[in-house]
């Protein structure tokens, strides 16, 4: 009978002195306060005012938003689901393509807290200068953005930041078609296009999202110039389409975007983002 009472104790010791080692590693969250005050814990629910915690004994805690400096998780933290304005969505309009006789617009996507899709359509023709000779056709890209800030960092910050704001690396791929009537001729010419463009993202009020960004491509296409009672000819293809400018199989692109943000916020289940 001792020897059973022995046997429960030292267990109850074993699994207390267990729960005291664990607990620390449950507690990998961390809040610091405007004041530089250190928080301990497990963060279970953010919302638009409050940050929702367990501390390290378990016990539930809550704390303002507006006092918090930055919440930092750790770099192996239980799996959570970050809901942070996975639903937006923006509608852009390219201001610098009106110089090269095009008017842009793009519908971006974000899919989670670090990537979105990005639909560029282009309408080639329109321009707020005049050009000598008229111009048809069109483009589509399509690209897929990544947030470099949050790749880079070693330990998940979390700020004031929306999902479409930063810095951003963006793979694209497109093609476009054009035709130009000059005098006693018409040049056809079509393209298709690779490349990177680095971009900076800033929204404003979750209404307004502005974007400046550049990029690097290479192209393969073909153009063709019609002469009145001459054969075609063949020759270099270049370019200045919209924020497209390309010579000799190398392109850049550049630009500056307005757009409006809109889409759903889980408000009540999105966690980590504010």
């Amino acid at each position: 009978m001792n020897q059973s009472i022995l046997k429960k104790t030292i267990g109850t010791l074993f699994l207390l002195i267990a729960l005291v080692w664990i607990q620390p590693l449950l507690a990998q969250d961390k809040i610091i306060t405007n004041r530089g005050d250190k928080i301990l814990c497990t963060v279970t629910r953010i919302d638009d005012v409050n940050i929702e915690y367990l501390d390290s004994n378990d016990e539930f805690g809550i704390i303002e938003k507006k006092y918090v400096k930055v919440v930092e998780f750790s770099k192996h933290p239980r799996k959570v689901i970050d809901h942070a304005d996975d639903t937006s969505k923006a509608i852009k309009f390219n201001l610098l393509s009106l110089i090269n006789n095009s008017i842009q617009f793009s519908y971006e996507k974000a899919l989670d807290p670090m990537s979105s899709i990005e639909i560029t359509f282009k309408i080639f023709g329109v321009s707020v200068k005049d050009f000598p000779e008229a111009k048809k056709g069109g483009g589509l890209d399509i690209g897929y953005r990544f947030r470099l800030g949050e790749l880079i960092s070693g330990l998940r910050k979390i700020d004031n930041a929306h999902v479409l704001d930063g810095v951003g690396l963006k793979p694209v791929i497109g093609g476009s078609y054009a035709q130009i009537d000059i005098e006693n001729a018409k040049e056809q010419y079509y393209y298709v296009h690779i490349g990177a463009i680095f971009n900076y993202q800033a929204a404003f009020k979750n209404k307004i999202l502005f974007e400046a960004y550049g990029g690097i491509h290479i192209y393969k296409g073909k153009n063709t110039i019609n002469f009145s009672n001459t054969p075609p000819l063949s020759g270099v293809l270049d370019f200045e389409d919209g924020d497209l400018i390309g010579s000799d199989n190398l392109a850049i692109s550049y630009g500056i975007k307005l757009g409006y943000l809109f889409g759903g916020f889980d408000r009540n289940a999105r966690l980590l983002r504010w």
